[in-house]
């Protein structure tokens, strides 16, 4: 009778260490690259849940906009509104972490000798890509 409690205690500890591999537990170079893959194997669904929800939020208001200005001809989809806009990054030789200050980090993306600089930001789910700055209306 005391192996079922034991079995039970094991069993509590295989799923805690099984969640480790969970994308909220990786850093912010790690999550870009997760992002970077599910765009290159074009999982948009996959890739678009990489992004803020700051980011999600205004590329769903620029859709519903062109949406609203094409008279109903395009669909308010934020998810294809971003990848039909947002060209697969070139080759990408490296990712680094440049700065991580609290929920916000700086990472440093190496492609065809150019280095470009993205901002994350730390939600409950994870390390997102936040260009909510990017997408702010001049």
């Amino acid at each position: 009778m005391r192996l079922l409690p034991a079995m039970s205690l094991l069993l509590l500890a295989l799923l805690a260490l099984g969640g480790c591999d969970r994308p909220s537990s990786l850093p912010p170079d790690k999550a870009y690259l997760a992002f970077l893959e599910h765009m290159r194997r074009q999982d948009e669904k996959k890739a678009y849940a990489f992004l803020s929800q700051p980011t999600q939020e205004a590329l769903k208001s620029r859709a519903e906009a062109a949406a609203k200005a094409s008279g109903g001809a395009v669909k308010a989809d934020p998810v294809a509104f971003f990848f039909a806009n947002v060209p697969l990054p070139p080759d990408v030789t490296g990712v680094s972490v440049l700065n991580e200050e609290g929920d916000v980090a700086v990472v440093v993306v190496d492609s065809s000798n150019v280095k470009s600089q993205v901002r994350m930001v730390r939600e409950p789910s994870g390390w997102k890509i936040d260009l909510t700055q990017s997408l702010q209306q001049p």
